[in-house]
């Protein structure tokens, strides 16, 4: 028997499987939402607890200063001003190779071949670290080993051309808020050996430790202070207790005493067991009579008197 649908029925059939149709739809676009947002919201903590970028950032901002381990202080008026201008000059330089990769933007002196860095460019670079109301007056000035000239008339600094300055490289290891300042901790890596002779740039353990103080000033967090950090680094008598072996324990001592008191003893009964075996074959050849070589036979017989 044939059914058959009214034409109200057959849209009414329609209209229904639509419904259904918009009904996964939707279920589908939600359930894509709903991953998204979950995706999102993870990748957002993972970015809030990642402070990667930012300890970069200050790795670059302190190089200078620590390339010259400059002494604790507090405010950036009393830092020492050879210090100062070491960590101005050589931080811009190091800061135009990380972020221009060379000096090809630069000029040379003519003569010298000199690296001639405008003032300009380390007023920029120390106003990133302390704040653009801090103001360098430029002039030359005497370093350990070479000196920094400073031309008033072009106003640049003329940078020997030299391998490397500074003792110790950064690594910021450490971000943290205590009392409104922002510390820094600031592990020292050196980048010679303790004769100076060799270049250590292998090494990436930090002998010290130091926490670099930043006050926040119109929104932005500018240095202020040094002092010495918590951080510690591992000391040479922590490595070498480390390396050596632990104690035994009393009942181990016990037990290795045992075992060689056993061992004694085993060695004492094999011993004797050999001794005893050896005796009566001594007592053998002792009753048994020598027996006569033919030498010997020969000469007893030529020695009997004559008839």
């Amino acid at each position: 028997m044939k059914t058959y649908m009214t034409p109200e029925e057959h849209a009414r059939l329609h209209r229904r499987r639509a419904r259904q149709t918009l009904g996964l739809l939707i279920a589908v676009l939600a359930l894509v939402g709903i991953v998204t947002v979950v995706r999102a919201g993870v990748k957002g903590v993972a970015t809030l607890f990642d402070d990667t970028q930012q300890k970069a950032e200050y790795e670059d901002r302190l190089e200078g200063l620590v390339l010259f381990d400059p002494l604790p202080f507090n405010g950036i008026e009393n830092i020492d001003d050879l210090t100062l201008r070491e960590a101005a000059v050589w931080g811009c330089v190091y800061s135009i190779q990380e972020t221009q990769g060379g000096f090809d933007n630069y000029n040379t002196d003519p003569d010298t071949e000199q690296l001639l860095l405008p003032s300009v460019d380390v007023d920029a670079y120390l106003a990133k670290l302390v704040g653009p109301s801090f103001k360098l007056t430029h002039r030359s000035f005497e370093m350990d080993d070479m000196t920094i000239e400073f031309d008033e008339t072009t106003q640049c600094y003329k940078i020997p051309v030299t391998g490397s300055v500074g003792i110790f490289r950064a690594t910021v290891t450490r971000l943290f808020k205590k009392d409104g300042l922002l510390h820094v901790t600031v592990g020292y890596i050196p980048t010679q050996s303790s004769d100076d002779s060799i270049l250590n740039n292998l090494s990436d353990t930090p002998t010290k430790y130091m926490d670099y103080l930043f006050s926040r000033q119109s929104g932005s967090w500018y240095l202020t202070g040094l002092t010495d950090s918590e951080t510690k680094p591992e000391s040479a008598d922590s490595a070498a207790s480390a390396a050596e072996p632990a104690p035994l324990a009393e009942s181990e001592v016990n037990d290795a005493i045992l075992a060689t008191a056993g061992d004694s003893a085993a060695d004492s009964v094999a011993a004797s067991a050999v001794v005893d075996e050896a005796a009566p074959a001594d007592e053998a050849a002792e009753s048994t009579p020598a027996e006569s070589t033919p030498a010997e036979s020969t000469e007893a017989s030529s020695e009997s008197p004559a008839a």
